[in-house]
C-alpha cells in the first residue's frame, strides 16, 4: 500500500517557492489531505512496525513523534513561517525522549532514514562514554557489521578535541568516544516515499540498526 501519492511531494516543491502564510492558507486542504494525514497514518504504522521488534514502542502514539511543520522564527534571522520536509522521531517517550530510536525526515527531493543520540546531555555523555569505555571494541565491530555499514556508513555528530583524561585509552581503540553526537542518516530518494514498500524501505534501515541502537540505549540508560 502506498501512504503518499505525487502530490505529496509536489506540494513540498510547491511550499519551498511560496513560503508564505498567504500561500499555505490557500493550499491548506491539500495540505491536510495529501500530506499531514497521510503522514499520521505512515508513522502509526511505522510505530506498529517498531513495536513488533521492540515492546518499549507499544505506548507510542503519532502526535507524541510528528514534528510541526511550523518554525520557531523567534530567534532565527530566517522568518520563513514553515518547514518545507516532514519529519518524525519515533520513540519510547517521543521525539524529545532522547532514546535513540528512528527518523524519518522527507523533503520534495530527499528521504532521510536513521536514529541514535543527537542530543546528549553533558551528565549522559559521560555515563555513555564510560559504556564505550568498558567495550571499545564491542562498539567498534556494532558499527563495522556488514548491515549497518552498508545502510548508514558510520556514527556522525558533533567531536569533542579533548576529552577526560580516564577516556584517552579507550580513544586510541574506538575514536567514536570523542563524540558529542552519536547518529546516523541514510539518504535516499524522496520517490521512494511513492513506492508500496516505503514501510518496509524504512524497517530494513531500522533493522540494521538495531544492535548499535541497542548499545546506545544501554549506555544512556546507565547513568
Amino acid at each position: 500500500m502506498s501512504h503518499f501519492r505525487p502530490t505529496a511531494l509536489q506540494f513540498l516543491a510547491e511550499l519551498a517557492a511560496h513560503n508564505d502564510r498567504d500561500w499555505f492558507g490557500e493550499h491548506r486542504k491539500t495540505y491536510e489531505q495529501e500530506v499531514r494525514d497521510p503522514f499520521k497514518l505512515f508513522v502509526g504504522d511505522l510505530i506498529a512496525a517498531c513495536t513488533e521488534r521492540e515492546a518499549a514502542f507499544a505506548d507510542v502514539e503519532p502526535k507524541h513523534c510528528i514534528f510541526r511543520i511550523n518554525r520557531d522564527t523567534r530567534f532565527s534571522k530566517d522568518k520563513q513561517p514553515y518547514k518545507t520536509h516532514l519529519s518524525a522521531g519515533i520513540a519510547p517517550g517521543g521525539k524529545k525522549s532522547g532514546d535513540p530510536g528512528l527518523y524519518v525526515h522527507f523533503d520534495a527531493e530527499r528521504l532521510m532514514i536513521g536514529g541514535g543520540a543527537y542530543w546528549v546531555e553533558k551528565d549522559d555523555l559521560y555515563v555513555l562514554r564510560e559504556h564505550i569505555a568498558a567495550q571499545p571494541e564491542d562498539f567498534n565491530a556494532l558499527v563495522a557489521a556488514p548491515a549497518f555499514r552498508e545502510a548508514y556508513g558510520e556514527i556522525l555528530g558533533a567531536k569533542n578535541v579533548r576529552i577526560p583524561k580516564e577516556f584517552r585509552a579507550a580513544a586510541e581503540i574506538c575514536p567514536y568516544i570523542l563524540n558529542k553526537q552519536f547518529f546516523y542518516m541514510a539518504e535516499l530518494p524522496a520517490t521512494q516515499v511513492l513506492k508500496p514498500n516505503f514501510l518496509d524501505v524504512v524497517m530494513q534501515y531500522f533493522d540494521a540498526a538495531a544492535e548499535v541502537r541497542q548499545f546506545l540505549r544501554a549506555g544512556l540508560q546507565a547513568g
